[in-house]
Parts: C-alpha cells; sequence; structure tokens
C-alpha cells in the first residue's frame, strides 16, 4: 500500500464562484499544496534547499486532470488525501482524493518531474531521474 499524506482545509467564501461552490480550479490549486505538503510529511526538504544542496528546484507538473463529483462551499472543512500511484524513471504519478466526511467531492491525478535548470539553456528546466533516497522516502 503506497504511502499517503491527508491535508486538511476550511474552504473559504473567495474560493466559491457566484452559485456559493467552489470554482472547480480551486482543487488543482489544493492538489498542488497537498503535492508539497506531501513531500514534507515523507522528510523531503523545501525546494530552496533541494536547489541549493541538488540542484533540483522543484517537481512541477507536466499533466493534469480531474473529476468532479460532488459540491462544497464556503465555511466547509475538507481533507485531500495524497500518494504517489507510479513512479517512473522521470515521472511520478500523484494521486489525490477530496473528501468531506464520507462524501468524494473530486478525485484528481497529477504527472510531475523532478527538475534542474537546463545546463545548456539557463532559460528552461529538465527533468531528472528521480532521486532514489526521495523515492525511498515516499514510498
Amino acid at each position: 500500500m503506497a504511502r499517503s499524506h491527508i491535508y486538511r482545509m476550511r474552504i473559504a467564501f473567495s474560493d466559491c464562484d457566484p452559485a456559493q461552490i467552489v470554482f472547480f480550479a480551486n482543487y488543482f490549486k489544493w492538489f498542488d499544496t497537498a503535492s508539497r505538503e506531501f513531500f514534507t510529511a515523507c522528510g523531503v526538504p523545501s525546494w530552496r534547499q533541494t536547489m541549493a544542496e541538488r540542484g533540483i528546484i522543484g517537481a512541477p507538473l507536466v499533466d493534469a486532470g480531474a473529476r468532479f463529483l460532488s459540491s462544497a462551499t464556503y465555511g466547509e472543512d475538507i481533507e485531500i488525501e495524497s500518494s504517489v500511484e507510479e513512479w517512473r524513471n522521470k515521472t511520478f504519478v500523484m494521486r489525490h482524493v477530496a473528501r468531506r466526511g464520507d462524501t468524494v467531492l473530486s478525485e484528481g491525478r497529477e504527472v510531475r518531474v523532478f527538475a534542474i535548470m537546463d545546463p545548456d539553456d539557463p532559460l528552461r528546466i529538465k527533468a531528472v531521474p528521480i532521486p532514489a533516497d526521495i523515492r525511498a522516502a515516499c514510498e
């Protein structure tokens, strides 16, 4: 069974659209936050530290998708459970499930890479193989 982390939050009024339900794009913002929280819970240092020590600037997205199953509104407490669903050589797939109690609100998947600044073009980034120690800490 994959390691998981739960990120808890309260929905703010500003997270909602005029119908007073969560604007869909906020789930992607929350999934991104939950991804970083997952790494923190696994003991992975801040991206500033990995940049200084290893040149790894972070784990940017290369693909993302979500399904929206039930609505939520401001003032509600939700949790997002995150885990790495699949490890590949240079990419990994994160799975997120947003819940209010037992009700699943949204399911999301992100494909991410660990990246460095491209030594051949400093204006670009480059995917690198997933560091074995980071993978081990997150499994």
